[in-house]
């Protein structure tokens, strides 16, 4: 079955379980992704912030493996979630074969931990079959790419995953070739040919980049060749957190390449000659950022990103356009750009401490106590609830004596969260402008300071701007549009 069937499966075990135990279900957390990690899992990470919120006084899942498959580090948050959430009363596990209480019973606590590490190896297993599964398919000649090649279509089977020619995109890929040999033109002459043709790219754009018909014309798919691990996942861990990447290499022993079941779009000495000149993308490690505005400043009229261009002795850096024929906003020296950006964030901060200032004032303490009162209030109709359903699968309450006092602490559940709602709704305006004011300040301090790198001072402004657009006026004078977050 396809995920979104597996999960509406579970769902409905877990609601027929629920309703034969009487248990009343807060929210349902669904969850189609399989991350290894809880980091990769955003509702897993909703879940444990609600149970360490007081929100629940247990889960309902279908199997205990279902909480996690990741390392010991992540089967860990689960365990202490379970012991020490819900104001360190810990969770129930509510499963069809059992209920679990990990913070009272260490019997359950040994066979969640051992539950949890049997997922992992598990979840291990599975990949190693799937992954040995996919390189048999590659020997055997099958296109496993997630993703089309430009010039071709995936065709799928049930024994087969390969690749037919595209209507369109198939002579394009042939007339590249011919160019490079025959016409002996550059891949930025190509791209030049292409886009003045009007021919779109994979992505329908218009303007065609040397990169991408260089990659095209690297692919050995096109002399009739399927490849595998030609750009491997690789695991790192950076400030305490996992971060995977595929950098590109010079093909390790890792590297697949087989005789493919398709056709080939040129024959192989075709293929070599129009690659012989090119040099092999080599990945660079360990290199500085040098660009403060890497991935914020971009041209406002096509988009795209631009370039840092560091220059020798007395020519100042310059911000530029990548080359292109539709586009040729003129550049920009970069000590030009941080003096702007630097008075925009003045302008900024003076905007909002002004919106601060005329705020009406707000006696925050006593709104905080009033919420505070209302979040003891609510945490005890809740516990009122609970025990209502308590009794009534104990048989202490009749149906229609549950249903009453159900409604009853719901209708009073309902008014006082929308009490703390109509509260919290008067003062997030003051804070919102005082953390922004607080986040632009970080940022113009950073860009004045010369001992803090490139790398920081792009941290400290991605952490409050969306992106900064590039433009010239009608004069000639460089704009910058800041878009705050």
């Amino acid at each position: 079955m396809g995920a979104g069937e597996t999960l509406k499966r579970h769902k409905e075990i877990l609601i027929e379980l629920a309703e034969k135990k009487g248990l009343y279900v807060g929210k349902i957390y669904s969850e189609i992704v399989s991350g290894e990690t809880i980091e990769a899992r955003p509702e897993i990470q909703k879940l444990i912030a609600d149970c360490y919120a007081g929100l629940y006084r247990g889960i309902i899942i279908v199997e205990v493996t279902r909480l996690s498959r990741g390392n010991q580090g992540d089967a860990q948050k689960i365990i202490d979630c379970l012991k020490y959430a819900n104001n360190n009363t810990g969770l129930l596990v509510v499963t069809p074969t059992k209920t679990y209480d990990v913070a009272h019973n260490s019997d359950d606590e040994e066979y969640m931990e051992f539950e949890l590490f049997m997922s992992r190896r598990e979840y291990k297993m599975i990949q190693k079959r799937l992954d040995r599964g996919r390189k048999q398919a590659v020997v055997e000649g099958n296109y496993m790419g997630s993703y089309r090649p430009y010039g071709w279509n995936i065709i799928k089977s049930k024994r087969s995953r390969t690749l037919t020619p595209h209507p369109q995109e198939f002579d394009v890929g042939k007339m590249m070739y011919e160019w490079r040999i025959k016409e002996k033109m550059s891949p930025g002459k190509i791209a030049k040919r292409l886009t003045s043709m009007g021919i779109p790219t994979y992505r329908g754009e218009l303007e065609w980049s040397k990169d991408s018909v260089k990659s095209i014309l690297m692919n050995p798919v096109n002399m009739g060749k399927v490849r595998w691990n030609d750009r491997m996942r690789i695991k790192t861990m950076v400030d305490g957190k996992l971060k995977t990447s595929r950098p590109r290499s010079n093909h390790t022993e890792h590297y697949m390449l087989f005789d493919g079941k398709h056709e080939a779009m040129v024959d192989e000495e075709t293929f070599m000659e129009a690659n012989k000149d090119f040099k092999t993308d080599k990945t660079k490690s360990g290199l500085k950022l040098i660009n403060p505005l890497a991935g914020l400043l971009a041209c406002k009229s096509c988009g795209k990103m631009m370039h840092y261009s560091k220059h020798k002795g007395n020519t100042r850096d310059r911000y530029t356009h990548p080359l292109s024929q539709f586009c040729t906003v003129k550049s920009a020296a970069v000590n030009d750009v941080m003096d702007a950006l630097t008075q925009c964030l003045k302008l900024y901060i003076d905007d909002f401490e002004v919106k601060v200032d005329n705020l009406p004032d707000v006696d925050e303490g006593a709104l905080i106590d009033r919420i505070d009162k209302l979040q003891a209030q609510l945490k005890a109709t809740k516990r009122k609830l609970e025990k209502a359903f308590d009794d009534y699968e104990n048989g202490i309450y009749t149906s229609n004596e549950f249903l009453e006092r159900k409604s009853k602490h719901n209708a009073t559940i309902e008014s006082i969260e929308q009490q703390i709602a109509e509260i919290e709704s008067t003062m997030p305006e003051k804070v919102e402008y005082e953390e922004k004011v607080l986040l632009l300040s970080d940022a113009l301090e950073s860009l004045q300071d010369d001992e803090i790198d490139a790398q920081d001072k792009n941290q400290f402004l991605k952490n409050i701007i969306e992106k900064i657009d590039y433009s010239r006026d009608s004069e000639g004078q460089f704009v910058l549009d800041v878009h705050i977050k």
